[in-house]
């Protein structure tokens, strides 16, 4: 259990995935599934068949490799044989930092939906990975990675490093240090993240998204990626994000984004006059993280878990506030001495709805809040797809987290949610009740899965069977009420 390591955390860290990956990997023009595992369970491979069906592929090499855990899976081209090979990233909250479980793997595509895993293909990767993007960013003509670091084991939030992976013809360089040095240091819980030209200059960016972190873009000068957050407009946006797609939703060629983050129905709560905080220090003196939740209100930090749950682990704030009255009146700075909240990481966050990112061009972006039917639950997956067919991008999005900490209710109001595009950059909430769409679960992810014969959404639920949805291009009413 991870409150036997963290007590005060609000979420279960190790409640992750499982990862989805989508490719044609056979190449018989339908869209194959792999869905990563946890530890002591191997990842599954799922061909699907001309009927429909997704039945398990012949051979699973992955399953020599089921001691660890699958956080993140990726297909995509390694050795530029024209097949998609199938990188898996390793992750693990309970495991120590030097772990050998955490190795990220690389498997080759063989033909014909047969993989074997390539040992030599990847430098050492020694920390909790999750998101995994390829895309050519030296213009070479070979798909390069950005493997994000997701955090540091048994220490959330505290984060770890992320790594861009040059590919030196299926060998797999570690260049972060010279290409993105901010990347080396850690800097963030990287949730997701995308390869995507966003200012127009020819080439490949990045973007990044994460816990207790602001939407950061990356701007390509030919020899580095540059941290340009803060030329692009955008004002503070930190928050608990967890998903990011892309697309031209209003048809000016220029790529806007969408960002998934914890929702405005949950009872962690931002405002202007108020922001979530943390502290993570180790306040005990006994060499772990503690985990103190904050709400600041003005300037005043308050502590937002009460005395039984803090005073429980941490014995000498009983001593210091014997009631509960005056536990009651107590800051943060009258909890913990200065010398120890110096030390400890701190972050803040001073927003959690899910937004749409419009580019403005020239590296500028305006984010306005997604409908507030996509704001009850966290957005932990999202589909770009046009959905009914009108020539306008949709966006199709789920989430919700069950593992929350014991006095904080679950959030599991998300449904899943058609947003109807209308090619101005505008969205519709589309009822279930229309759409067919009911992801009710603990969904960690979605994707889409293509074929000659219609396309399937595949929904992945943490600790549970997967969904499958069938998308047929019905006709949905209009509706009246329109919003960004």
């Amino acid at each position: 259990m991870d409150y036997g390591v963290q007590a005060l955390l609000p979420y279960m860290p190790s409640r992750q995935g499982p990862p989805l990956a989508v490719r044609d990997v056979d190449g018989d023009g339908y869209d194959d599934v792999f869905v990563g595992s946890g530890a002591g369970t191997a990842g599954r491979l799922f061909l699907r068949t001309k009927d429909g069906r997704f039945v398990p592929a012949p051979t699973q090499p992955w399953e020599a490799d089921k001691s660890m855990e699958d956080w993140g899976a990726l297909f995509f081209d390694a050795n530029g044989d024209g097949r998609p090979d199938l990188y898996v990233a390793s992750g693990g909250y309970q495991l120590v930092a030097s772990s050998p479980l955490l190795q990220d793997r690389l498997y080759i595509n063989q033909g014909g939906g047969r993989f074997v895993r390539d040992s030599l293909a990847l430098p050492k990767t020694p920390a909790v990975t999750s998101a995994v993007r390829a895309g050519d960013f030296n213009g070479d003509g070979k798909l390069d990675l950005f493997v994000g670091g997701r955090l540091n084991p048994r220490q959330w939030p505290l984060p770890t490093r992320s790594f861009i992976l040059r590919n030196d013809g299926g060998r797999f360089t570690d260049v972060t240090e010279s290409v993105a040095p901010e990347l080396v240091k850690p800097g963030g819980m990287i949730t997701d993240a995308q390869w995507v030209d966003f200012d127009g200059d020819g080439k490949l960016d990045l973007v990044t998204v994460g816990e207790w972190e602001t939407i950061r873009f990356y701007h390509n000068d030919g020899t580095k990626l540059v941290d340009v957050t803060a030329s692009t407009t955008l004002p503070s946006m930190r928050g608990w994000w967890s998903s990011l797609a892309v697309g031209d939703f209003d048809g000016d060629g220029r790529p806007d984004f969408v960002v998934g983050n914890l929702g405005l129905n949950h009872g962690y709560v931002t405002s202007k006059d108020t922001v979530l905080g943390v502290y993570a220090g180790d306040f005990q003196n006994n060499l772990g993280t503690d985990v103190v939740l904050t709400q600041r209100i003005g300037k005043t930090e308050w502590p937002l878990a009460g005395m039984v749950p803090l005073g429980r682990e941490m014995y000498q704030l009983g001593l210091k506030f014997p009631t509960y009255g005056a536990f009651s009146e107590a800051t943060i700075p009258q909890l913990f001495p200065p010398s120890q909240l110096q030390k400890a990481t701190h972050y803040e966050a001073d927003t959690f709805a899910s937004v749409f990112l419009h580019n403005d061009g020239g590296g500028h972006f305006t984010a306005t809040p997604l409908p507030d039917m996509a704001q009850i639950s966290p957005i932990r997956g999202i589909v770009v797809h046009d959905v009914d067919g009108d020539g306008h991008l949709d966006l199709v999005v789920a989430g919700n987290q069950y593992d929350a900490e014991p006095n904080m209710p679950r959030a599991d109001a998300g449904n899943g949610l058609w947003l109807r595009g209308d090619g101005h950059g505008h969205f519709t909430p589309v009822s279930p009740r229309q759409s067919g769409l009911l992801a009710t679960r603990n969904v960690s992810g979605i994707a889409l899965a293509g074929a000659p014969t219609g396309n399937t959404l595949i929904v992945a639920n943490t600790g549970d069977t997967l969904q499958a949805f069938t998308l047929r291009r019905t006709p949905v009413p209009p509706t009246t009420a329109s919003s960004h």
